[in-house]
Protein backbone atom coordinates (compact mmCIF):
# COMPACT_ATOMS: atom_id res chain seq x y z
CA UNK A 1 0.00 0.00 0.00
CA UNK A 2 2.78 2.66 1.12
CA UNK A 3 4.76 1.77 -2.48
CA UNK A 4 1.74 2.41 -4.67
CA UNK A 5 0.71 5.44 -2.80
CA UNK A 6 4.69 6.68 -3.28
CA UNK A 7 4.26 5.58 -6.94
CA UNK A 8 0.90 7.44 -7.81
CA UNK A 9 2.00 10.42 -5.88
CA UNK A 10 5.68 10.87 -8.04
CA UNK A 11 3.42 9.50 -11.01
CA UNK A 12 1.19 12.82 -10.70
CA UNK A 13 4.21 15.08 -9.92
CA UNK A 14 6.05 14.13 -12.94
CA UNK A 15 2.86 15.10 -15.47
CA UNK A 16 2.25 18.19 -13.49
CA UNK A 17 1.20 21.20 -15.55
CA UNK A 18 3.01 24.11 -14.62
CA UNK A 19 1.13 26.94 -16.26
CA UNK A 20 3.95 28.01 -18.53
CA UNK A 21 6.16 28.63 -16.00
CA UNK A 22 3.30 31.14 -14.05
CA UNK A 23 3.34 33.47 -17.16
CA UNK A 24 0.20 35.62 -17.44
CA UNK A 25 -0.94 36.99 -20.60
CA UNK A 26 -1.60 40.76 -20.94
CA UNK A 27 -5.36 40.25 -20.85
CA UNK A 28 -5.53 39.03 -17.17
CA UNK A 29 -8.08 40.15 -15.43
CA UNK A 30 -7.62 40.95 -11.10
CA UNK A 31 -10.20 38.36 -10.49
CA UNK A 32 -8.52 35.96 -12.31
CA UNK A 33 -5.36 36.60 -10.52
CA UNK A 34 -7.06 36.69 -7.22
CA UNK A 35 -8.28 32.98 -8.00
CA UNK A 36 -5.08 31.83 -8.71
CA UNK A 37 -3.35 32.99 -6.03
CA UNK A 38 -5.73 31.22 -4.02
CA UNK A 39 -4.66 27.73 -6.04
CA UNK A 40 -1.00 28.61 -5.50
CA UNK A 41 -1.34 29.34 -1.41
CA UNK A 42 -2.75 25.85 -1.49
CA UNK A 43 -0.10 24.22 -3.42
CA UNK A 44 2.43 25.75 -1.96
CA UNK A 45 2.46 26.88 1.61
CA UNK A 46 4.22 25.06 4.17
CA UNK A 47 3.20 21.60 4.10
CA UNK A 48 3.16 20.20 7.74
CA UNK A 49 4.68 16.25 7.62
CA UNK A 50 5.58 16.29 11.35
CA UNK A 51 3.48 14.55 14.50
CA UNK A 52 3.30 17.02 17.01
CA UNK A 53 5.79 15.51 19.03
CA UNK A 54 9.24 17.70 19.41
CA UNK A 55 12.44 15.26 18.31
CA UNK A 56 14.36 16.45 21.35
CA UNK A 57 18.06 18.06 22.00
CA UNK A 58 19.69 15.09 19.98
CA UNK A 59 17.11 15.03 17.34
CA UNK A 60 17.83 15.00 13.80
CA UNK A 61 16.07 14.21 10.54
CA UNK A 62 16.62 15.01 6.88
CA UNK A 63 14.00 13.87 4.12
CA UNK A 64 12.76 14.31 0.15
CA UNK A 65 8.98 15.52 -0.12
CA UNK A 66 6.38 15.77 -2.37
CA UNK A 67 3.23 17.64 -2.84
CA UNK A 68 0.46 17.18 -5.19
CA UNK A 69 -2.43 19.77 -5.30
CA UNK A 70 -5.51 19.84 -7.81
CA UNK A 71 -6.07 23.67 -8.82
CA UNK A 72 -10.01 24.48 -8.42
CA UNK A 73 -9.64 27.67 -10.53
CA UNK A 74 -9.42 25.81 -14.10
CA UNK A 75 -11.13 28.87 -15.64
CA UNK A 76 -8.95 31.36 -14.24
CA UNK A 77 -5.60 29.36 -15.35
CA UNK A 78 -6.77 28.98 -18.54
CA UNK A 79 -7.85 32.83 -19.62
CA UNK A 80 -4.55 33.95 -17.78
CA UNK A 81 -2.43 31.72 -18.82
CA UNK A 82 -3.82 30.22 -22.22
CA UNK A 83 -2.55 26.55 -20.86
CA UNK A 84 -5.22 24.04 -18.91
CA UNK A 85 -3.41 23.90 -15.11
CA UNK A 86 -5.36 20.79 -13.43
CA UNK A 87 -2.88 20.32 -10.80
CA UNK A 88 0.14 22.03 -9.05
CA UNK A 89 3.17 19.70 -7.53
CA UNK A 90 6.18 20.31 -5.62
CA UNK A 91 9.11 18.34 -4.60
CA UNK A 92 12.10 19.13 -2.50
CA UNK A 93 13.96 18.25 0.63
CA UNK A 94 13.53 19.15 4.02
CA UNK A 95 15.56 19.27 7.55
CA UNK A 96 14.72 19.52 11.41
CA UNK A 97 16.54 19.97 14.42
CA UNK A 98 15.91 19.75 17.84
CA UNK A 99 16.54 22.22 20.17
CA UNK A 100 16.09 22.78 24.26
CA UNK A 101 12.98 23.62 25.96
CA UNK A 102 10.80 22.26 23.51
CA UNK A 103 11.66 23.81 20.57
CA UNK A 104 12.42 22.26 16.94
CA UNK A 105 13.53 24.30 14.12
CA UNK A 106 13.75 23.48 10.47
CA UNK A 107 14.29 24.34 6.93
CA UNK A 108 13.04 23.40 3.08
CA UNK A 109 13.96 23.99 -0.09
CA UNK A 110 11.42 22.80 -2.98
CA UNK A 111 10.91 23.42 -6.47
CA UNK A 112 7.70 23.18 -9.33
CA UNK A 113 8.31 20.92 -11.81
CA UNK A 114 8.54 21.77 -15.12
CA UNK A 115 8.99 25.73 -14.11
CA UNK A 116 11.80 27.98 -12.59
CA UNK A 117 10.07 28.71 -9.76
CA UNK A 118 11.83 27.60 -6.29
CA UNK A 119 10.44 28.04 -2.69
CA UNK A 120 12.30 27.88 0.26
CA UNK A 121 11.67 28.82 3.83
CA UNK A 122 11.50 27.51 7.42
CA UNK A 123 9.08 26.23 10.62
CA UNK A 124 9.92 26.80 14.65
CA UNK A 125 7.63 24.15 16.58
CA UNK A 126 7.19 24.56 20.33
CA UNK A 127 5.95 21.70 22.84
CA UNK A 128 2.63 22.95 24.49
CA UNK A 129 3.10 19.09 25.60
CA UNK A 130 4.87 16.05 25.75
CA UNK A 131 3.76 12.92 24.56
CA UNK A 132 4.56 9.82 26.33
CA UNK A 133 3.04 6.81 27.01
CA UNK A 134 -0.56 8.22 28.54
CA UNK A 135 -0.81 11.02 27.28
CA UNK A 136 -0.63 13.19 23.25
CA UNK A 137 1.89 15.62 22.30
CA UNK A 138 0.18 18.91 21.51
CA UNK A 139 2.45 22.05 19.90
CA UNK A 140 2.51 25.31 17.96
CA UNK A 141 4.29 25.93 14.79
CA UNK A 142 5.02 29.20 12.62
CA UNK A 143 6.63 28.77 9.39
CA UNK A 144 7.41 30.94 6.20
CA UNK A 145 7.35 30.12 2.77
CA UNK A 146 8.95 32.11 -0.22
CA UNK A 147 9.33 31.78 -3.66
CA UNK A 148 11.83 32.63 -6.50
CA UNK A 149 12.26 31.85 -9.90
CA UNK A 150 9.19 33.56 -11.20
CA UNK A 151 8.63 37.01 -13.75
CA UNK A 152 5.77 37.86 -12.79
CA UNK A 153 4.95 38.05 -9.00
CA UNK A 154 7.25 37.55 -5.87
CA UNK A 155 4.98 35.34 -3.57
CA UNK A 156 5.54 34.38 0.03
CA UNK A 157 2.86 32.31 2.77
CA UNK A 158 2.79 32.57 6.50
CA UNK A 159 1.45 29.61 8.83
CA UNK A 160 0.23 29.29 11.98
CA UNK A 161 -1.27 25.83 13.21
CA UNK A 162 -1.49 24.08 16.65
CA UNK A 163 -1.16 19.90 16.40
CA UNK A 164 -1.79 16.62 18.20
CA UNK A 165 -0.67 13.62 17.65
CA UNK A 166 -0.06 10.26 19.58
CA UNK A 167 1.73 7.42 18.70
CA UNK A 168 1.34 3.86 18.97
CA UNK A 169 4.04 1.41 18.04
CA UNK A 170 5.56 2.10 15.05
CA UNK A 171 2.83 4.77 13.74
CA UNK A 172 2.10 7.80 14.99
CA UNK A 173 -0.94 9.83 13.88
CA UNK A 174 -1.35 13.52 13.98
CA UNK A 175 -4.17 16.49 12.85
CA UNK A 176 -3.68 19.99 13.08
CA UNK A 177 -5.95 23.13 12.15
CA UNK A 178 -4.47 26.48 11.73
CA UNK A 179 -4.60 29.78 9.64
CA UNK A 180 -2.41 30.07 6.05
CA UNK A 181 -1.78 33.53 4.72
CA UNK A 182 -0.63 34.30 1.18
CA UNK A 183 0.62 37.08 -0.41
CA UNK A 184 1.42 37.75 -4.29
CA UNK A 185 3.32 40.73 -5.04
CA UNK A 186 3.34 41.88 -8.82
CA UNK A 187 5.93 43.25 -10.49
CA UNK A 188 7.64 44.28 -13.73
CA UNK A 189 5.21 44.91 -16.81
CA UNK A 190 2.67 42.34 -14.98
CA UNK A 191 2.31 44.88 -12.22
CA UNK A 192 1.14 47.76 -14.44
CA UNK A 193 -1.68 45.00 -15.08
CA UNK A 194 -3.25 43.85 -12.20
CA UNK A 195 -2.67 44.96 -8.32
CA UNK A 196 -1.07 42.58 -5.54
CA UNK A 197 -3.27 39.76 -4.07
CA UNK A 198 -3.36 38.02 -0.56
CA UNK A 199 -5.22 35.29 0.87
CA UNK A 200 -6.45 34.23 4.18
CA UNK A 201 -7.56 30.56 4.73
CA UNK A 202 -8.77 27.89 7.53
CA UNK A 203 -6.28 24.77 6.95
CA UNK A 204 -6.41 21.41 8.05
CA UNK A 205 -4.15 18.41 7.43
CA UNK A 206 -3.86 15.07 9.01
CA UNK A 207 -0.83 12.40 8.97
CA UNK A 208 0.75 9.60 9.89
CA UNK A 209 4.30 8.79 10.77
CA UNK A 210 5.53 5.27 10.14
CA UNK A 211 9.03 4.75 11.83
CA UNK A 212 10.89 1.83 10.86
CA UNK A 213 13.87 2.47 12.57
CA UNK A 214 15.87 5.23 11.22
CA UNK A 215 13.65 5.27 8.30
CA UNK A 216 10.66 8.06 8.44
CA UNK A 217 7.54 7.38 6.40
CA UNK A 218 4.45 10.19 6.75
CA UNK A 219 1.26 10.43 4.39
CA UNK A 220 -0.53 13.47 5.28
CA UNK A 221 -3.62 15.11 3.93
CA UNK A 222 -4.09 18.77 3.90
CA UNK A 223 -7.25 21.12 3.18
CA UNK A 224 -7.14 24.85 2.56
CA UNK A 225 -10.10 26.37 1.70
CA UNK A 226 -11.64 24.67 -1.62
CA UNK A 227 -8.29 22.78 -1.94
CA UNK A 228 -7.00 19.76 -1.36
CA UNK A 229 -3.44 18.51 -0.95
CA UNK A 230 -1.79 15.14 -1.08
CA UNK A 231 1.79 15.23 0.70
CA UNK A 232 4.51 12.74 1.34
CA UNK A 233 7.54 12.58 3.17
CA UNK A 234 10.44 9.77 3.10
CA UNK A 235 13.54 10.14 5.31
CA UNK A 236 15.67 9.30 7.90
CA UNK A 237 15.72 10.51 11.56
CA UNK A 238 17.68 9.91 14.65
Amino acid sequence: MVRTSIAALLLALSTTVAADDFEFNPATTQQDFDAIVQDVTAALNFKALHPAETNGITGFGIAATASYTPTERGGAWRRASGSSVDELGVIGLKAVKGLPLGFDVGAFFTAVPGTDARLFGGEVRYALLDGGVAKPAISIRAALTRMSGVDDFDFETRNLDISISKGFALITPYAGVGQVWGDAETKGNFGTLVNDSDTQETRTFIGARLGLGILDITPEYERIGDNESYNLLIGLSI
